[in-house]
């Protein structure tokens, strides 16, 4: 998905905000602070997608599904997310 296409998405979903929610287990006093356009670099390359920074966590959300092969040698996507908790004093 170019940037274009994830700026459309943006805006009839409803912002950033409401993707991360939607995205996300949030707590309820959780805030995002921001939201950047990225690539996360893996093993497997570069992989397009959203970095949230929120009060209480650093996540990232790739655009489109990430193709990958299962056990049994079947090709399967899915979309490749990341989530830490931020400790911050």
């Amino acid at each position: 998905m170019g940037r274009i296409a994830q700026v459309s998405k943006v805006i009839s979903e409803g912002g950033y905000d409401k993707i991360f929610q939607q995205t996300f287990e949030c707590l309820p006093d959780e805030k995002l602070k921001k939201a950047y356009a990225c690539y996360l670099s893996t093993s497997h390359g570069p992989i397009m997608g959203v970095l949230y920074v929120s009060t209480a966590k650093l996540a990232f959300c790739s655009d489109s599904p990430v193709a990958y092969v299962t056990e049994d040698n079947k090709t399967e996507s899915a979309i490749y997310k990341v989530c830490t908790r931020r400790d911050v004093q």
